[in-house]
């Protein structure tokens, strides 16, 4: 108060000016992002240390609280997306949650290397991050970061002459050409050469009709395809049985 009353006093035409006008919405959001971006660059560096010390437990706790904070500022995180690389000896629940946090960090800087990391997890021996990596690879390729590159690599999942892999990736494949047909020449002329009789899952077999019947043009054995795919489909269980 006696500060207040000290400034009241002087004459300054600095203490005197009027309060400035209301921002606008728009402006009052750009200086709150900039002051969140703040924020997060001051408590990223411990937190990042924190991951990489201490127990499986501690880590998880660490990382919960960091993927908060990528889920809302990725920008502020893209240049230490290493951090959140999987450590072999780390459990199912810590590599879940740093590849959800890699696949949020992306962009057309760091694609490329992260897409790397995430094809060496598809040899992975835990079957359900092998897939989530593939999933998370397909996630980068929609969003448009180094497609030429990326196709490449998802090509490669196919050669792989893993059930699950191959699961995975003509999934992908799909919903690739879905968004970029313009890349049908490529994917067909792998898919071409896969065997419907080494599928096992519902919705493999459903992502390879759906290729079949839209690129039938460029495979000369489609009809054949198709024809050894129907010859049980009274026992076939739907995807969303499945999944």
């Amino acid at each position: 108060m006696k500060l207040t009353m000290e400034r009241k006093k002087s004459l300054s035409s600095s203490v005197l000016k009027p309060a400035p006008p209301k921002a606008s919405p728009r402006l009052r959001r750009l200086l709150l992002k900039s002051l969140l971006s703040r924020v997060y660059e001051h408590i990223k560096a411990p937190l990042l240390t924190l991951v990489s010390s201490g127990s499986p437990e501690q880590s998880y706790a660490v990382l919960s609280h960091l993927h908060l904070l990528v889920m809302r500022a990725p920008y502020v995180f893209s240049s230490d997306y290493k951090h959140f690389y999987c450590q072999y000896n780390e459990p199912s629940y810590v590599k879940r949650l740093k590849l959800e946090m890699l696949t949020a960090v992306t962009s057309e800087s760091n694609s490329y290397e992260i897409v790397t990391e995430l094809c060496e997890y598809a040899a992975n021996v835990d079957i359900p991050i092998a897939r989530e990596s593939i999933r998370a690879v397909g996630k980068i390729t929609l969003l448009q970061y180094d497609v030429n590159a990326i196709v490449d690599r998802l090509l490669q999942f196919l050669e792989m002459e893993k059930d699950y892999v191959t699961t995975e990736a003509l999934v992908l494949v799909k919903d690739l050409l879905r968004k970029y047909p313009q890349w049908s020449h490529d994917c067909i002329a792998v898919v071409g050469n896969i065997s419907s009789k080494n599928l096992q899952e519902p919705k493999a077999k459903a992502a390879l009709i759906w290729m079949l019947g839209e690129y039938y043009q460029d495979m000369q054995d489609a009809p054949y395809v198709l024809e050894s795919l129907v010859e049980n489909w009274d026992e076939e269980h739907s995807a969303e049985d499945i999944d």
